[in-house]
């Protein structure tokens, strides 16, 4: 399904008889704008009347320019699911036309421009695929309540077998351990003192083996941004550890040490780390250490860039429904520009410039 071919078969929740501007064409104007860096009601409307003429080739603009509270009120009446399953069937086409799916990373996301005296800022889960370098799907999570409820909802809806799960040390629970081997993914959880059974059972196991060459996966030096980083990667097999019987499919951890100091600074002190992970892979499984690197995709390409780029915090609407459709508006535009011409030496930052100043590059982008 085309994305313009679903925005037309969305259904319109207005009362019928009292619509001057089809659902379709102020989404897709909305969309236009959003593509071209708009981010507030007033700068829509502003962009829709400097591409008035272009616009009309595309939407039926008889009744003039929509105002800005036009689209503010069908985005607070508008139930954000909607567009979300936009979100969704928009990152299908990509993937059909794609890498396969390898990994999925997970991680939660807060508008900090959201938050009201009375209510906090509002809050949701993504998925991010690491091949394709898009967003699969976002569950919002409720008020009162945290990722750990809308991470087993988000993975229900993916299809994930075959594909390895990546969260942070917030994911690492039983029952979303469970979720994933039910659906016949495998995972890779950041572990840490919030299971502290198992996190002491786990680094007693390791100081007793040691650091073996026997067991390390990957040994590399990173000399970029004035730093030098030093990563070790030793894989250990837990299969037999009874502290990981209640976790399903768990085999292995993965313990990442991290030395680091700048460069030209004899001054500056050599820092060491250790961090560990849990998993269903085999502890030789050579790919262990890139599903542990490139887990941080989802957060230095998508919440850096929509925090950057998008201004995704600045986000201040009063109501919670367009705030949350706006936001995923955002991510379907960043999936829209990075599955065109995914190969481009262009950076994101002027691709997403060049959308709002060349009509036929926007309109390729959304007929992709």
């Amino acid at each position: 399904m085309k994305l313009l071919e679903a925005i037309e078969k969305i259904p319109d929740p207005r009362m019928e008889g009292k619509v001057k501007h089809k659902l379709s064409s102020i989404i897709f104007m909305t969309l236009c704008a959003v593509l071209s860096g708009c981010e507030c009601w007033n700068d829509i409307e502003d962009y829709c009347k400097t591409k008035k003429e272009w616009l009309s080739k595309h939407v039926n603009l008889k009744s003039g320019i929509p105002s800005e509270w036009t689209f503010r009120r069908l985005f607070t009446i508008l139930d954000p699911k909607i567009i979300e399953s936009l979100l969704r069937n928009n990152a299908k086409e990509i993937i059909n036309k794609g890498k396969k799916v390898e990994q999925i990373a997970i991680d939660g996301k807060a508008i900090r421009g959201s938050k009201r005296s009375k209510s906090a800022c509002l809050q949701s889960v993504s998925a991010w695929c690491n091949e394709n370098n898009i967003v699969l799907a976002e569950e919002a999570v409720e008020q009162k309540s945290n990722e750990i409820k809308a991470i087993p909802i988000l993975l229900e809806s993916l299809t994930i077998r075959g594909s390895t799960i990546s969260i942070d040390a917030a994911g690492c629970q039983k029952d979303i351990v469970k979720k994933i081997r039910e659906k016949g993914g495998h995972y890779v959880l950041g572990l840490k003192k919030n299971h502290p059974k198992l996190y002491k059972s786990v680094l007693a196991h390791i100081a007793k083996k040691g650091e073996l060459n026997a067991d390390r996966l990957h040994d590399k030096f990173d000399d970029n941004h004035g730093r030098l980083v030093r990563r070790r990667y030793f894989g250990y097999n837990l299969s037999k550890l009874s502290e990981v019987l209640d976790w399903e499919g768990a085999k292995s951890i993965v313990a990442v040490e991290t030395i680091s100091s700048k460069n030209n600074d004899p001054n500056e002190k050599v820092s060491a780390e250790w961090r560990y992970y849990l998993s269903s892979h085999h502890h030789k499984n050579d790919k262990l250490p890139s599903y542990i690197r490139n887990h941080w995709g989802i957060e230095n390409k998508l919440h850096w860039v929509l925090d950057v780029h998008l201004k995704e915090d600045d986000n201040q609407k009063a109501e919670r429904k367009s705030v949350r459709s706006f936001a995923i508006l955002k991510r379907i535009a960043l999936n829209v520009v990075r599955s065109h011409d995914p190969h481009s030496k262009r950076s994101l930052r002027g691709r997403l410039k060049r959308s709002g100043w060349s009509n036929d590059y926007l309109l390729s982008l959304l007929t992709a």
